[in-house]
C-alpha cells in the first residue's frame, strides 16, 4: 500500500471516529410563550421550530409534494385493497401454531430489557438545563405554598433521577411574585448522544442474552439429565 492508500485509510478512519464520537443533540428552549427547537451534530446547528415563512417557490414545491404523497396513498391502499381480497382467498391454507414463549425467557427479557432502559439513560448527557420560574396568583397564601412545594420537588429530583443521567450545567431560578398574579415560566434544555454510546448499549445488551443463552442450556440440560436417570431408577425399581 502506497503512500496515497495510506492517506486515504485514514481519511476514512477519522471519519468514523467523527460520525461516533461527534455528539448529536436535541435543543428545546421555551420563553415568552414561544417554544423552539433545534438539532445539533457537533458545531452544526439546524432550528426546526419556529419556521420561517416559506418563499411562493418553497410553496409551490410544498404542493406538489402533497400531491405525490397523496397519489402514493392512494396507490398505498388500493394495493393494500387487494392484498386483502388474495389473502381471503388464501384463508383456506392451514397456519402454523405459534410457538408459546416460556415464562424464564420473558423473565430474563424483562430483566436484560431494564437494564437495557437504565444504560440507554446513562448513555444521555444534559449539557446545559435552564429552568427559571415565578410563582404567582392571586392569593397570597396560595403563592407561597405553591412556592414551598416547587422548591422542595426541585430539591428532589435529583435524588429521584438517581444520577442516571448526567448534567454538566444548570441554572434553576424559582422565584414567587405578590402583585402580578399570573406566573412566569422559561426553561431550556440540550441533551446530546453519541453513537458509540448505542453501540456499547447493544454489545451489552447481546452479552448478557448469550450468556442468559448458555446458563439456560445448561439447565435445560442438566434437569433433562436428572429426568433420564430417575426413568431408569424407576425401570430398575
Amino acid at each position: 500500500m502506497g503512500l496515497v492508500g495510506y492517506i486515504i485509510l485514514g481519511v476514512i478512519l477519522l471519519l468514523i471516529l467523527l460520525i461516533f464520537f461527534v455528539p448529536y443533540g436535541v435543543d428545546a428552549m421555551y420563553a415568552d410563550g414561544v417554544f423552539r427547537l433545534g438539532i445539533q451534530a457537533g458545531p452544526i446547528r439546524i432550528r426546526l421550530l419556529p419556521k420561517k415563512p416559506l418563499t411562493p417557490r418553497q410553496l409551490l414545491k410544498e404542493e406538489k409534494k402533497r400531491a405525490k404523497k397523496e397519489a402514493k396513498k392512494a396507490a398505498k391502499e388500493a394495493k393494500k385493497k387487494e392484498s386483502e381480497e388474495k389473502e381471503k382467498l388464501d384463508a383456506t391454507e392451514k397456519v402454523k401454531p405459534k410457538r408459546k414463549l416460556e415464562i424464564d425467557f420473558l423473565l430474563a427479557l424483562l430483566r436484560m430489557g431494564a437494564h437495557a432502559i437504565r444504560r440507554f439513560f446513562r448513555s444521555f448527557t444534559i449539557d446545559f438545563f435552564q429552568l427559571h420560574y415565578t410563582v404567582a396568583t392571586a392569593d397570597p397564601y396560595s403563592t407561597a405554598t405553591q412556592y414551598a412545594y416547587i422548591c422542595s420537588a426541585v430539591e428532589a429530583l435529583p435524588s429521584l433521577c438517581g444520577g442516571v443521567i448526567r448534567v454538566r450545567r444548570k441554572d434553576i431560578q424559582i422565584g414567587t411574585d405578590f402583585i402580578r398574579g399570573e406566573p412566569q415560566i422559561s426553561g431550556r434544555i440540550t441533551l446530546t448522544l453519541q453513537l458509540f454510546r448505542l453501540v456499547h448499549l447493544a454489545v451489552a445488551f447481546g452479552v448478557e442474552f448469550i450468556q442468559w443463552k448458555i446458563q439456560h442450556r445448561r439447565k435445560t440440560s442438566a434437569e433433562a439429565t436428572e429426568r433420564k436417570d430417575d426413568n431408569g431408577r424407576q425401570q430398575d425399581q
